[in-house]
């Protein structure tokens, strides 16, 4: 059994050769750390021009020499993008969440407890669980990055040599 699946990793792992590798680069000014966007991710992105629209398109290739993308199979120059809506990490998000979760047990606990008239102060309790719920949306929700001085995308190509 042991050099069956040995013999069927080494068979896929020969027979899809990584030659090349392409990726976008998102970049924030005085960062070293890049957060890396792959082919066959979505992007929300707007143009920029007078139109106030988002487009939310596949990246289906990478051209690192003209410093275009191709989405969707329209051709975008990077330049042209002027803004760009990526998720926040995943700590903050999944804070949001939880965040949400306590809200909406503190809001169903309030509630109990005003049908069950006990002596409690339902204002404050409301209000809080009101909050919490709001900024667990908000740390959940999708940041939008302008391009330009402070953000910039980069298409790259890591060539692996044999």
């Amino acid at each position: 059994m042991k050099k069956l699946l040995s013999l069927t990793l080494l068979f896929f792992g020969l027979s899809a050769p990584i030659w090349a590798q392409k990726m976008l680069l998102l970049e924030k000014a005085n960062r070293v750390k890049t957060q890396k966007i792959y082919i066959g991710q979505h992007l929300r992105y707007r143009l920029t021009g007078k139109e106030d629209y988002w487009y939310y398109r596949e990246l289906t290739e990478i051209l690192p020499e003209q410093q275009t993308v191709v989405l969707d199979f329209y051709p975008v120059k990077l330049e042209d993008i002027s803004m760009l809506r990526v998720h926040r990490r995943s700590f903050v998000r999944g804070m949001g969440n939880g965040l949400i979760v306590f809200g909406a047990n503190l809001a169903l606990a309030t509630t109990a407890a005003a049908i069950f008239r006990d002596d409690v102060k339902y204002g404050p309790l409301y209000g809080g669980a009101a909050l919490s719920i709001g900024t667990g949306f908000w740390l959940s929700s999708k940041r939008t990055l302008k391009m330009g001085k402070k953000y910039r995308l980069r298409a790259t190509e890591v060539r692996f040599n044999r």
